[in-house]
C-alpha cells in the first residue's frame, strides 16, 4: 500500500473524498496531506524501536582512526545499545560515561576491554586507549535505527507510488488527527485511536516475550524462564 492510498483512505474519513494525487497536486486538501505524511511518518517511526528499521552497521579498523562517520540513513542507536568486537567474543566496547571520561580514557588509557565508545561530532568514536582505534582489519558492529521510511530509501515521501515500511494503517490514523488538529477542529478522539493502534502495532513488533516464572512455581528454579529447558 502507498502513501497515495493512506492518505485517501484518511481523506474519506475527513471530508468525504479521496485526493486523487498528492505530490503533483495543487489542490488545497492534497497538499496538506503531503505536507502532513512525511511529518507522521517520522513521528510514527521515533516512537519505538521498530524491527523493519532496524540494521547493523560494521566498522573496520586501520590502527589509528577513532571516528568512524555514520552510515546515510543513520537516525539513532536503540534503546539497549551495544557496540560488538569482532574478536572479542565476551566482551563489548564500553560506553563513555560523559565527555570527561572520554578524554581521560583516549589520553591515558584504561582496563576495559576492547575499548570504548562515544557518539561525537556526528561520527561513532572507538578508542582502545591512549588515542588509538580499533586494530587493522578489526572490526566493531552496532545496530542503529534507519531514518529511510519509504521503500525507496528515503526519509521524506516525494512521490505518490512510495510505500510506508511501517503499517500504513498508522499513517491513515496519524494524518487524521494531525489535519484535525491543524484545522483546530476536535481531535481528541482521533489520537486517541491513534494512540491505541500505535500501541497494538508496538506490541506485534516486540513479538512473544519470555515469560519469567518465581521460585513460587517452580521450587528449586529461581530465575527459571519459558519457553526454556525445564530440565
Amino acid at each position: 500500500m502507498t502513501v497515495l492510498s493512506a492518505a485517501q483512505s484518511a481523506g474519506i474519513r475527513l471530508i468525504g473524498r479521496k485526493p486523487v494525487n498528492l505530490f503533483s497536486s495543487s489542490e488545497p486538501f492534497s497538499l496538506e496531506l503531503s505536507d502532513l505524511a512525511t511529518e507522521t511518518a517520522t513521528a510514527i517511526a521515533k516512537a519505538h524501536d521498530w524491527q523493519a528499521l532496524m540494521k547493523l552497521c560494521t566498522l573496520t579498523g586501520d590502527g589509528s582512526k577513532v571516528a568512524f562517520d555514520l552510515p546515510p540513513d543513520y537516525d539513532r542507536m536503540p534503546k539497549k545499545a551495544a557496540v560488538h568486537s569482532g574478536s572479542w567474543d565476551r566482551w563489548r566496547y564500553e560506553p563513555a560515561r560523559d565527555l570527561d571520561q572520554w578524554q581521560d580514557l583516549k589520553t591515558f588509557g584504561g582496563t576495559g576491554l576492547p575499548g570504548w565508545w562515544i557518539m561525537l561530532g556526528g561520527q561513532m568514536q572507538i578508542s582502545t586507549g591512549n588515542g588509538l582505534g580499533i586494530a587493522d582489519g578489526e572490526t566493531a558492529q552496532f545496530y542503529y535505527l534507519s531514518n529511510s521510511v519509504t521503500d525507496t530509501g528515503k526519509p521524506a515521501f516525494s512521490a505518490d507510488a512510495e510505500k510506508f515500511v511501517l503499517p500504513e494503517r498508522l499513517l491513515t490514523l496519524g494524518l487524521i488527527w494531525r489535519w484535525r488538529a491543524q484545522k483546530r477542529q476536535e481531535y481528541a478522539e482521533d489520537l486517541r485511536n491513534y494512540e491505541i493502534a500505535l500501541s497494538e502495532e508496538i506490541g506485534r513488533d516486540k513479538g512473544s516475550q519470555i515469560i519469567a516464572v518465581g521460585a513460587a512455581r517452580w521450587p528449586g528454579r529461581v530465575g527459571t524462564s519459558y519457553p526454556g529447558p525445564l530440565g
